[in-house]
């Protein structure tokens, strides 16, 4: 009789004992199904481990990471949503999440840049990552001066994280979090697009190009100073591809020009059309003083030569005759050839 006294009351315990152990079983969470998060006031360290258990993530907190944090969730989330929650609330006290090796870290957000292994050279691979991770991409500019974006990136990155420029291959290397990575990577892409426009052609009626080309460089220069409140550029930094170039091309009289922009291109063309005009009516029926002859057997560069020195042996000769007389004096007029056309012109000046 009393070992079936015995023998109930174990059984008896054991009935009790056993549904407590299975509450506390279910209740405990479980690698890659969905959890709930309450923690309030939970000390890091203990809610990285119910991490590691749920994602099945080795995760490992630095020993200077300490205090508490509070994680919340109305519904059950993801293990990979409640990772990146978590990651969220440390990157709010200052710390942050690394990647390296296969190992979670979780360090201060300081060191971060220094123990991440996660480099990337494409846009797409930091889209993959979680937003709160910390990343380190390269990217490599094929139109803008990496120097450029320097002072304009800057400010869009975290204090403790860095960018920095390498020369060598005009590129910026970025360490930052995934989250703001990505839009760093739409801003460098509105960025990084070609300056400067095609090369373009642009035959001239009335003017001749070598005339009208110093002119048109020295608005072009004037204008590309710096705005007021900018730094002007230091010397020896600028930039070719911010550079307006204009070439005269005398056989066809034609400016070829290549513009930084296309607004400058703009501005460009206007000044040619407003130069570009024909001389004013003296009504005497020249208009102006320039003429086009054109040669039909003699060659043009001789002709002009020969000319040349007439009209400058006759200059010579009225200059004395005037200067004996006080009589008013008149400008030489000078001569150029252009072989492609086989023609002569007489502009206000030499032009050789």
């Amino acid at each position: 009789m009393r070992l079936c006294t015995v023998a109930l009351a174990v059984h008896l315990l054991a009935a009790v004992c056993m549904p407590a152990a299975f509450a506390q079983e279910s209740a405990a969470p479980r690698r890659g199904e969905p959890i709930t998060l309450n923690f309030t006031n939970a000390e890091i360290e203990s809610v990285a481990r119910t991490m590691a258990v749920v994602t099945g993530r080795d995760v490992v907190v630095d020993p200077r990471v300490k205090g508490t944090i509070n994680l919340q969730t109305d519904r059950p989330i993801s293990p990979a949503a409640a990772f990146n929650q978590f990651a969220a609330a440390l990157r709010l006290q200052g710390f942050a999440v690394v990647q390296s090796e296969g190992l979670y870290k979780v360090v201060p957000e300081a060191d971060a840049k220094l123990q991440s292994n996660a480099v990337t050279t494409s846009t797409s691979a930091t889209a993959s990552l979680s937003g709160n991770q910390i990343v380190t991409q390269i990217f490599k500019l094929n139109y803008e001066a990496a120097n450029n974006l320097l002072p304009v990136l800057r400010p869009l990155i975290a204090p403790n994280n860095t960018i920095n420029v390498n020369p060598g291959n005009n590129s910026l290397v970025i360490t930052d979090y995934a989250e703001n990575m990505r839009r760093l990577a739409r801003i460098i892409a509105a960025l990084d697009v070609p300056n400067a426009s095609e090369v373009e052609v642009i035959p001239l009626k009335h003017s001749v190009a070598t005339d009208l080309v110093p002119v048109l460089m020295r608005l072009a220069e004037g204008g590309s100073a710096a705005a007021p409140g900018q730094p002007a550029a230091a010397p020896g930094t600028s930039d070719a591809s911010f550079r307006t170039t204009l070439l005269a091309e005398p056989r066809s009289n034609a400016i070829i020009m290549r513009a930084a922009n296309p607004a400058r291109s703009q501005l460009i063309r206007t000044l040619i059309d407003r130069l570009d005009r024909a001389p004013i009516d003296s009504g005497n029926g020249a208009a102006g003083n320039i003429y086009v002859v054109y040669l039909k057997n003699a060659d043009a560069v001789r002709i002009a030569t020969t000319l040349r020195a007439a009209l400058t042996s006759a200059q010579a000769g009225m200059l004395g005759a005037q200067g004996t007389g006080g009589g008013p004096t008149r400008s030489r007029p000078g001569l150029s050839s252009n072989p492609s056309s086989s023609s002569t012109r007489w502009p206000a000046r030499v032009a050789a």
